[in-house]
């Protein structure tokens, strides 16, 4: 057995984890490096007998675990690693990666060595991190015990390289995973087509499905999308603008039988309102709520916000009218973008009838409410009602950002420009004036 001491002394050997938020995080290079911490010097542990620790049923938060993990770490007697798994892994769902490097610390000191699923745990923290170079790192004290990784471990991996755009090498790793014979999950596709979309590549991850449904990939390997994995790829085509391709997938995906959600359907609406094509956007929306499916809060305001778009602030308002009739209760976004659709449209008088409906709706104003209302007034060369509002602002304690400052000091200074220029106009035709009263015969 390793003594406290020397314990203490391989764990303050560190590793530092990131900078930022987490720059005090730290881990015991003996998690990454377990040559210099075997199993056979590490505490041994008996196998609990189930639900010794935690009721079968027990829901555990991070707050709740990480109590039950110090009070562990007293008992004379270690509980098994078992134990020690399910308390990290509810950390590391609840992302408390600090506290989760932490308890691997304490791990160390108490000469207690994570086994293949909290090294996992380990390993995806770094991923999450985005320090996919320490991740690789435990991956590599995995294979010096003598653990196999899994696929689960390889889809961390290439989630880590995604987060960090390195798309390359997480398409190369895949490829890699596929040749030595594992076969990549729903999540492992979707965690690369996902990071694929996020980064910008869309295109790439299109290339990629095409070779993946139809068996290109290497061992004639094929792939079933779900769900979840198409509306993602949906998405971030048209995000990107490739929006007849997130169309055509829209009935690739119908055409395996796979029903649409609101996800789905508000992606393809939202890549149509983005392109202008409202009325094919308006035709989607309408078959599904034929087909039972409700819109939320987001379908509406993507809708709404096209409709401003386009100029057509009152059929935004008969949507708002029927997204509160539907039971779908609208948000600070929709009433600020019907708000601004109005102010655009110079109606001014409806933008201040719906800011003053909002109380009675018990919707919330924010400071983004006051901003695009007090840019409408100043638009309208109304800037004595926006002074008002301003002051109305500040006194309900809506604090002013850059933006609105930057609103106001642009409207007033072109409000006094104004005022300038028609001062001048006025000198001017008054001396004008007086320069042809002056050479006028009668005068002379």
């Amino acid at each position: 057995m390793v003594s406290r001491t020397s314990a203490r002394r391989a764990a303050s050997a560190t590793t530092t984890l990131v900078s930022g938020p987490y720059e005090r995080g730290e881990l015991s290079t003996i998690m990454i490096h377990p040559n210099n911490f075997t199993s056979s010097k590490s505490r041994t542990q008996p196998q609990d007998p189930p639900g010794k620790y935690f009721k079968k049923d027990q829901k555990l938060n991070a707050k709740d675990a990480l109590g039950e993990f110090e009070n562990m770490l007293q008992m004379q007697t270690l509980p098994s690693i078992t134990s020690f798994n399910t308390l990290l892994g509810t950390v590391a769902k609840a992302k408390k990666y600090q506290d989760l490097i932490s308890m691997f610390n304490q791990m160390a000191e108490a000469d207690l060595l994570p086994d293949y699923i909290g090294m996992n745990i380990l390993l995806n923290c770094y991923c999450d991190l985005k320090r996919v170079d320490l991740g690789f790192a435990v991956m590599g004290g995995l294979l010096k015990r003598g653990y196999k990784p899994n696929i689960v471990t390889y889809t961390s991996l290439i989630k880590g390289l995604c987060m960090e755009d390195k798309i390359g090498d997480a398409i190369g790793l895949l490829r890699k995973v596929i040749r030595m014979g594992f076969h990549p999950n729903v999540k492992t596709w979707g965690t690369l087509i996902n990071g694929l979309c996020k980064s910008g590549n869309a295109e790439v991850a299109l290339r990629l499905h095409k070779e993946m449904v139809n068996g290109k990939l290497g061992s004639g390997l094929r792939f079933n999308p779900n769900l979840i994995y198409y509306s993602c790829l949906i998405d971030g085509l048209c995000k990107e603008g490739f929006v007849e391709n997130g169309k055509e997938l829209f009935q690739e995906m119908e055409g395996k039988g796979i029903s649409p959600d609101v996800v789905a359907y508000g992606a393809l609406i939202h890549g149509l309102c983005n392109v202008g094509d409202w009325e094919q956007a308006k035709e989607l929306f309408i078959q599904m709520m034929d087909r039972g499916i409700r819109p939320n809060v987001v379908t509406f305001n993507m809708l709404i916000d096209a409709l401003c778009k386009e100029g057509k602030t009152d059929e935004a308002s008969g949507m708002l009218d029927l997204m509160i009739r539907r039971g779908e209760e609208p948000d600070s976004i929709t009433f600020n973008t019907l708000l601004d659709g109005y102010c655009l449209e110079g109606r001014i008088s409806d933008a201040r009838e719906l800011f003053v409906s909002m109380a009675a709706k018990c919707q919330e104003r924010d400071v983004e409410t006051y901003n695009v209302l007090i840019n409408g007034y100043f638009k309208c060369r109304k800037w004595k009602e926006a002074m008002s509002l301003f002051e109305e602002m500040v006194s309900r304690e809506y604090k002013p950002t850059v933006i609105t400052f930057n609103i106001v000091l642009s409207g007033l200074f072109q409000e006094v420009y104004y005022w300038m220029v028609f001062a001048k106009t006025i000198v001017l035709k008054r001396h004008w004036t007086c320069s042809k009263l002056s050479k006028s015969p009668i005068i002379n």
